[in-house]
């Protein structure tokens, strides 16, 4: 057991917990409980929202496992990755801040309700959010029960359930109000943990950082090299699927509706692009070629998505691994409590009052989600305690199913006005199908599944938009109204 590392953990961790409980104190005593619990009020200013935005995107997957996977699949792989999640963030202030900010909707799933209209949407979409955000959960356990475990020196299952409960816990107290404050801390801590592991690694340097780059790819000559650990189509699915994920990806889009007015949410996702891009790159050119330093034998006996903390391990005392690994938990948490939060949010305001029970109050549906919140949350732990190989992979399969899925009817939607619901709900069917049937049926390289659903899904919903009937008036009034009604932002 790491003492010192497990302390600092524990207050961390307990900070979290108050923070969640003085945010159900608050939302109880508002009279805008659901805007507060979902939305945070709409009042998070610019960079508070980049620093959350930051934290829901940098994840276990992307700042603790990254070391690992370059050296497993190469840098190219997560190179592609990383530029398609920059490259996402200004597509996304392009193409959907500005029209789902000014909708005042309060999920993904409502904004596509109320632009298609008809009860599919009410369903289906929740449904596709509810399956990709729980793909995405076991990534972003994994991680979490991989550091309980360092600290505590608990078997990788106690340490799993232990951060989960944690996480069910604060999440389902206090909803995006309690999340976006902890994802103002997460996203600094993540920031101070790259910035001192890169400050370890270079004052650490065995040899001139050149040489030791050189060195690590004779040790590994797939390090850098293109297509000989994936094929060039992993990394091209790769681009695709987070340069289109953050127009899509619930616990993202979100931030965007928190957002204090359309201005707000296009700088918090410019500005997080950037810091998260020079994190991204500054972590792979400067730790992974540590990893050879480590040795065989710790390298057979600890998972890849471990090595960056191991190497971190190398340089600093216990009081700084404390807060170092305080900051990697920090970045499991930001994606975990944001995908538990839109995880309840599809099941409880989608699902339960958009379906089951339209006349719900804001009490019941706030606690139907807090219940919710705790199905989901346990149901995916438990799936989780078999972890699985490679949590970037996982993740980004996760979210290509929801792109695949989504992305056409949300921003055909916005931009043709021949968009209409048959062709919607066709282009949803079959995104979402042939990504099932491309993932589980067909070999295809890691992360490319999407370069069969995606285009099928947008041909599929052009198509069939122009067959059928046009969409009524009072829809493409809609439309308008998400571009050019100022009042509404």
């Amino acid at each position: 057991m790491k003492t010192v590392e497990l302390s600092i953990m524990i207050i961390y961790l307990l900070f979290l917990i108050g923070l969640g409980l003085y945010s159900q104190r608050r939302i109880s005593n508002s009279g805008s409980g659901v805007d507060d619990y979902y939305v945070a009020g709409r009042s998070i200013g610019t960079g508070v929202n980049s620093l959350a935005m930051l934290a829901a995107l940098g994840s276990g997957g992307s700042f603790m496992a990254g070391a690992g996977t370059i050296w497993n699949l190469g840098f190219p792989f997560l190179a592609w990755m990383t530029v398609g999640s920059i490259v996402g963030f200004a597509i996304s202030s392009i193409l959907v801040a500005k029209p789902l900010r000014q909708s005042r909707k309060f999920t993904v799933s409502e904004f596509i309700n109320d632009r298609y209209g008809g009860a599919f949407f009410k369903m289906a979409i929740p449904i596709v959010i509810i399956i990709g955000s729980a793909m995405y959960l076991m990534s972003q356990m994994t991680a979490g029960g991989l550091i309980a475990s360092y600290v505590t020196g608990l078997t990788y299952e106690w340490g799993l359930i232990i951060i989960v409960l944690v996480f069910i816990f604060y999440v389902s107290l206090g909803g995006m109000l309690a999340v976006t404050w902890t994802n103002v801390l997460q996203g600094a801590m993540m920031v101070f943990l790259i910035a001192a592991i890169i400050f370890g690694a270079i004052t650490n340097l065995p040899m001139p950082w050149s040489e030791f780059v050189v060195s690590a790819t004779n040790e590994n000559p797939a390090l850098g090299a293109v297509g000989v650990t994936v094929p060039i189509a992993a990394y091209i699915g790769a681009f695709v699927t987070w340069a289109a994920a953050v127009c899509v990806t619930p616990h993202l889009v979100m931030r965007i509706f928190t957002a204090t007015d359309v201005r707000s949410a296009k700088l918090s996702l410019n500005i997080s692009m950037l810091i998260y891009g020079l994190l991204m790159l500054g972590a792979a050119l400067i730790i992974v070629p540590f990893i050879p330093l480590l040795g065989t034998s710790v390298l057979e006996s600890h998972a890849s998505d471990m090595w960056m903390l191991l190497i971190a391990d190398q340089f600093f005392g216990p009081v700084v691994m404390g807060i170092i690994t305080a900051g990697i938990m920090a970045a499991v948490m930001s994606s975990t409590d944001a995908l538990l939060l839109a995880v309840s949010s599809a099941f409880a305001y989608d699902l339960y009052k958009g379906v089951i029970n339209p006349k719900a109050s804001q009490k019941k549906i706030l606690r139907v989600s807090m219940m919710f919140t705790w199905v989901i949350g346990i149901v995916v732990m438990l799936l989780t305690l078999n972890p699985p190989a490679f949590l970037i992979v996982l993740y980004t399969a996760a979210v290509g199913f929801m792109v695949s899925a989504l992305f056409s009817p949300l921003v055909l939607g916005i931009w043709w006005k021949r968009a209409n619901r048959t062709g919607a709900i066709a282009g949803l069917v079959v995104g979402a199908t042939s990504f099932f049937v491309s993932f589980f049926v067909l070999t295809l390289p890691y992360n490319s599944e999407i370069l069969v659903s995606l285009p099928l899904s947008l041909i599929t919903m052009m198509v069939v938009s122009k067959l059928t009937e046009q969409p009524s008036q009072e829809m493409i009034d809609k439309m308008k109204d998400y571009h050019s009604d100022p009042s509404l932002s």
